[in-house]
């Protein structure tokens, strides 16, 4: 259920109006995606970017401490994250109230249900990574897979009896599509804002096709100044081979003590990182439906998913 004061799911429990009655910084970044497009990534990217490449640096902090989720840390009702902020690193007592400026701030929530504040503060910035609902629905698919059983919840026998309810952000899919938002309603909102002066729109195809580039247009947007041998050097440490290797960025600890996996084998933080495989995945008759849904959710919208490069 989703209303005005309270989201609720089967994993989790938000109080809204503590979300969007937090106290903004004019200089707060925000990072915000559609779950499974790139968070983790642009997680790894913009504190290098604010920090003009010093690997070292981040490496002494937990990405989620350097970058924590506001739903995560702000939120008093969390029912289906007990304990698990621990594993990501985060200090009993964390308060982000209380961390320095510029803080990085994170969220899969859509508008509505974000600060209020953020409208006001004209010096804040926003960054939104999209990326092609195909392949977020094989990595949506592929993570609750593995959250389900944390919440003692029937796994889907297949990605086809799953689609249905990703396209419509329903039933399983609210283990990580935590306000009910379907893909459109949330890229499709972010991708309106695209021109104002404060947003900074990326897509995961565009970052997976150059990311020297994508560094260099963002260090412009967050006005850092940063030579080409910074730039290279980021884009190399946030390259998918690396972030594969970072302990961090897999969440090892949650991996383990939470969803019982490898990590090097099976996070489903740093999965694959293609652009495409999706075509491994869907069935022609997946494929039909989901392109018809899709039409649908793009009427009278000018923007268009890669769905493969």
């Amino acid at each position: 259920m989703v209303d005005a004061e309270t989201i609720e799911n089967s994993g989790m429990s938000i109080d809204v109006d503590k979300i969007r009655n937090f106290e903004v910084r004019s200089d707060d970044i925000f990072v915000l995606t559609y779950p499974k497009s790139g968070t983790t990534w642009m997680k790894e990217v913009v504190p290098l970017v604010m920090n003009g490449g010093d690997i070292d640096a981040i490496n002494k902090v937990p990405p989620d401490v350097r970058a924590p989720y506001i739903e995560f840390v702000i939120s008093p009702n969390q029912p289906g994250m007990s304990g698990v902020t621990t594993y990501f690193g985060l200090p009993e007592g964390f308060d982000l109230n209380t961390q320095p400026s510029p803080r990085i701030i994170v969220s899969h929530l859509r508008p509505e249900f974000l600060p209020t504040q953020i409208e006001e503060k004209v010096a804040l910035k926003v960054i939104y990574v999209a990326r092609n609902p195909k392949d977020v629905a094989v990595s949506t698919f592929h993570f609750v897979q593995k959250e389900l059983p944390l919440i003692n919840k029937k796994l889907y026998d297949s990605f086809s009896d799953f689609l249905p309810d990703f396209m419509n952000a329903s039933n399983g899919t609210q283990t990580v599509i935590h306000d009910g938002s379907t893909w459109p309603k949330h890229v499709l909102t972010w991708w309106n804002k695209r021109l104002e002066p404060n947003v900074f729109f990326v897509t995961f195809e565009e970052m997976k096709r150059d990311l020297a580039g994508s560094v260099s247009k963002l260090a412009k947007f967050l006005e850092k100044e940063l030579d080409d041998d910074v730039v290279k050097k980021i884009a190399d440490h946030c390259s998918f081979e690396s972030m594969k290797k970072n302990p961090a960025a897999r969440k090892n600890d949650y991996c383990v003590n939470v969803l019982k996996v490898d990590p090097a084998e099976a996070s489903p933080f740093v999965r694959k990182g293609k652009v495409g495989g999706w075509k491994a995945v869907f069935s022609m008759a997946d494929n039909e439906k989901f392109d018809q849904g899709y039409t649908e959710w793009l009427k009278g919208s000018d923007f268009h998913a890669e769905f493969e490069i």
